[in-house]
């Protein structure tokens, strides 16, 4: 083995002894194995240093980052999903399992604007896990579902998860964002469906009733108060529409415009800016109306920032040596010497990062093996941004895993012991999820590349 694939190994094992054995925060974990990393480089640690931060410092990734972190911050304050979740209660709460529905589908939506299990949990939850209840679901079902559910949080661009992977250097160099958001939302597909066709049998099997009459309210209420929540996903709709299909041609063909300017366009800084924008319209009558309130606010979401920011602030950095040493070339060729079959490593690699996900949560789960496991399987002929996708699918099951951050936050919502959740997870939400991440990733689920 290569130096390089050394430096790795050194660096996944310091970032696990950090996380799981000192309990302290994964940021501090991602600078003392940037260090770490850099000292294998040698005499050329000192001329690696200072270009191997700034690319992590100046990546256009960090700002979309922490741009979408202030986003999803805006709107859990102003209360904007609390009220989409009322309208879709008024369209769907009246079928059989209703609520566990709402649930699924706000989760959904939710996921788009916070890439946050923990997030998405506890948003959700707090709202439908006691109509859930009424409905005649177990808690420990009911918290099953809503942890369960937390998982879109890692498919469902944009998130933490995907803006590690773009920022290792050997898949920004073989993965288009632009592409890698659009498989995504069809992955994110194929999960929504998973989760409601595991609703309906839920539903089925424990003979499920509605969400009770006077949890409803009636659908020209909700909209009438709820409807403008619903303009922040132009924040979404906007960037695509001028990304993709006829309007993004008709863009490239104009001769004032071009190609060359729409490449300057980056989707994902483009989508966040957008989606603030719009948000700070609609909830302004909820924002803080004075100094000493925004000073609260920032006050309040900045622990946000300083978990997920040196994380891929150093993430980047630590790519950035990497690859200076060699990793690609390096991992590429030890992951063929194996020469395991495409099925066989696409498996193996599953397990292993779900097993990771396990102690640690799937953004920290990503930083530290991310790389490792996107060499092995592109090594096996898995496209670049298959590979991608796959590994983000794997690691959604975090919210499904025992002892994950999201199964905490619903069993403690619905006062249930978490251990009651482990077999409904295992078998509804973390073996199906595998099973479709190793299906995207043989190629027998189609995903656009």
């Amino acid at each position: 083995m290569g130096i390089s694939v050394w430096a790795l190994i050194v660096f996944i094992i310091v970032i696990l002894i950090w996380a799981i054995f000192t309990k302290r925060n994964i940021s501090e974990a991602m600078i003392i194995g940037f260090l770490i990393t850099l000292a294998f480089s040698g005499t050329r640690a000192v001329e690696l240093f200072l270009p191997s931060l700034m690319k992590g410092l100046t990546h256009s990734v960090v700002f979309a980052s922490l741009a979408f972190i202030f986003m999803a911050q805006l709107i859990n304050y102003t209360g904007l999903i609390g009220r989409i979740i009322q309208i879709l209660n008024s369209l769907i709460g009246r079928l059989p399992g209703g609520a566990a529905y709402v649930n699924t589908i706000g989760s959904g939506l939710f996921a788009l604007v916070a890439g946050s299990g923990s997030g998405i949990a506890a948003t959700t939850g707090a709202i439908t896990i006691p109509w859930m209840e009424k409905s005649g679901w177990k808690k420990e079902h009911a918290s099953s579902i809503v942890a369960g559910n937390s998982g879109f949080g890692s498919i469902i661009p944009p998130n933490s998860t995907m803006f590690i992977m773009l920022g290792f250097a050997p898949v920004a160099a073989t993965v288009d964002f632009n592409n890698l958001f659009l498989a995504l939302y069809v992955a994110g597909a194929y999960a929504l469906l998973h989760r409601i066709i595991v609703v309906f049998l839920m539903t089925k099997r424990y003979k499920i009733q509605p969400v009770p009459a006077e949890f409803i309210l009636p659908f020209s209420k909700t909209f009438k108060e709820g409807w403008h929540s619903l303009i922040i996903f132009l924040g979404i709709v906007i960037p695509i529409l001028i990304n993709f299909g006829p309007l993004a041609t008709w863009f490239n063909s104009i001769e004032s415009v071009g190609a060359e300017a729409m490449d300057s366009i980056s989707f994902i800084v483009w989508v966040p800016v957008f989606m603030i924008l719009f948000t700070l319209l609609v909830g302004r009558n909820h924002l803080p109306k004075s100094k000493i309130g925004w000073k609260d606010f920032f006050e309040k979401t900045a622990p946000s920032y300083f978990v997920i920011g040196p994380v891929l602030i150093f993430t980047f950095a630590t790519s950035a040596v990497l690859n200076e040493l060699g990793l690609t070339e390096e991992l590429q060729a030890l992951m063929t010497a194996f020469d395991l079959p495409k099925w066989l490593m696409i498996a193996l690699v599953g397990i292993i990062i779900t097993l990771v996900a396990t102690p640690l949560a799937t953004t920290a789960t990503v930083a530290t093996i991310g790389l490792a496991t996107f060499g092995a399987l592109t090594a096996v002929g898995v496209d670049p941004l298959l590979a991608v996708v796959t590994i983000m699918m794997f690691g959604a099951t975090e919210g499904s895993t025992p002892t994950s951050g999201p199964i905490y936050v619903a069993t403690g919502m619905a006062k249930v012991g978490p251990e009651k959740t482990y077999v409904p997870l295992l078998l509804y939400y973390t073996i199906p999820l595998m099973i479709i991440s190793w299906l995207i990733g043989m190629g027998i689920l189609p995903i656009p590349i």
